[in-house]
This record gives C-alpha cells, sequence and structure tokens, in this order.
C-alpha cells in the first residue's frame, strides 16, 4: 500500500467524511452488506413494477416486507446501538489506500473462498434433513418466478450461517478495510441477483445465473447449489444448463 494508489483520494474521503472511529467501527461493514442488499433490491424491484410489469406494487412490497421486516429492523437498531455504544471492529485503520492489485486480488479471492464455503454448507443444508426441515425449508417457501427480496426469505439461523460463509475471507484474513466493504457490498449483490428471475447478459458469462437458481428453488433439489460463482457447480457435479 502506497500514497500513490489511485484509490487513496477515495480513501481520503472515506477518512474524512465517516471518520477513523467510524470505519473501525462494525457500522462501517454491515452499511456496506445493507448497501448491497437495498440497491440492487430497489433496481429490480422497480423493474419488476414499472419495467416489464411481472408484478404489482403490492406484491412486490408483500415479498419485501416477509423478507425484511425483521432484517430491516435489525440494522437500524444496530446502528443506533454502535451509535449509542461506539464499538470497535479494528484496531488499526490504514491511512493509505490499497493499491488497485491488491484490493481487485483480494476481491477475486473473497470471492473464490465465499463460494466455495457457501457451496458447501448450502449442499449441508439440503443433505441434512433435520436442518432441512426446520431451517433451510423457509428460504424454499418461495418457488419461480422468484423476485430480488427471495435471496432474504431465510431463517434467522441460515442469516447468520450464510453471512460467515459469504465474508469468511475478509473476516479470516486481514485485508484493507475499503476491501472488505467493496468485497462485503459486492457478494452480498450479487447474492440478491442471483434470485432476481432474469437474463443479465454479459453478467451471466461470470456470475451464477437466476436462470439456473430458479432450477434450484422450483425443484428444492441440490441443483445450482452456488449463489455467487458456478465454478463448484461444474467441478462437482450439481450444474445443470437452463433451457
Amino acid at each position: 500500500m502506497g500514497a500513490d494508489s489511485a484509490l487513496q483520494p477515495l480513501w481520503e474521503w472515506c477518512l474524512r467524511h465517516v471518520g477513523v472511529t467510524g470505519v473501525a467501527s462494525p457500522a462501517f461493514l454491515l452499511t456496506a452488506v445493507v448497501a448491497g442488499v437495498y440497491l440492487p433490491g430497489i433496481v429490480f424491484s422497480f423493474v419488476d413494477v414499472v419495467v416489464t410489469k411481472r408484478l404489482t406494487l403490492a406484491q412486490c412490497w408483500a415479498v419485501y416486507w416477509r423478507a425484511m421486516k425483521w432484517y430491516g429492523s435489525l440494522y437500524v437498531a444496530a446502528m443506533v446501538v454502535f451509535w449509542a455504544v461506539p464499538m470497535t471492529l479494528l484496531s488499526h485503520v490504514p491511512t493509505t489506500a490499497p493499491m488497485p492489485f491488491e484490493l481487485c486480488r483480494d476481491i477475486l479471492l473473497y470471492f473464490l473462498l465465499g463460494d466455495v464455503v457457501s457451496y458447501f454448507w448450502h449442499r449441508f443444508e439440503h443433505y441434512n434433513r433435520w436442518y432441512m426441515k426446520h431451517v433451510h425449508y423457509h428460504h424454499h417457501v418461495d418457488t419461480p418466478p422468484l423476485t430480488i427480496w427471495t435471496a432474504m426469505v431465510v431463517h434467522p439461523v441460515e442469516g447468520f450461517s450464510v453471512f460467515a460463509c459469504f465474508h469468511v475471507y475478509g473476516i479470516l484474513f486481514p485485508i484493507h478495510p475499503l476491501t472488505f466493504a467493496v468485497g462485503a457490498f459486492s457478494v452480498t449483490a450479487v447474492n440478491m441477483i442471483t434470485h432476481c428471475g432474469y437474463r443479465l447478459p454479459v453478467y451471466d458469462w461470470f456470475f451464477a445465473t437466476s436462470r439456473e437458481h430458479d432450477l434450484h428453488h422450483a425443484r428444492r433439489e441440490p441443483r445450482n447449489i452456488s449463489v455467487m460463482l458456478s465454478i463448484c457447480d461444474r467441478m462437482f457435479g450439481t450444474f445443470e444448463k437452463a433451457r
């Protein structure tokens, strides 16, 4: 890392407006995750209601509220707690930004490790009958056509466990807080988009597609398990191409 990083102006902006204490707080990363939920959620809700008219506003709101009434409230409550009782997640906040290569390398590893860990956890969720019946079943109540908010229709136990799987790279390895925030936002957004129900040219070349994941929800079988990349599905024989 060095002061000549192309990302330095962005990082200085964060430090100036959020503050060192704010960056060190769990609120910084939590906000990145929540942004990864709401930004694609709002965009694809607009597409569902206004562009394709696949859903009415009432139908879209019903799925959103079923998915987010508790998680959205939890975010607000957590932010109030972090404001009232300052907490420090990071012991050291660097003054220099990561170099672009470092950021790109860590984001790639963030996705790869998160995809592998979440893939095998998702397989466990399907193969363990007790867990499937009492926890993961809540997510499979929704069948195609899915909406983007289906990604958040999860039991609280699954919400916590999947969060840990997705963000395991940032949790285990000492990466720059800016990289952690970008990774947290990106991985969360991709998981949301995997449930959007649309073919997405170019995007579908790189990430797990919603059309393939629709098959997973339609059959409630351990096929097309990945929600980030499709590498593990292809490697371990659980990939099925959507027609």
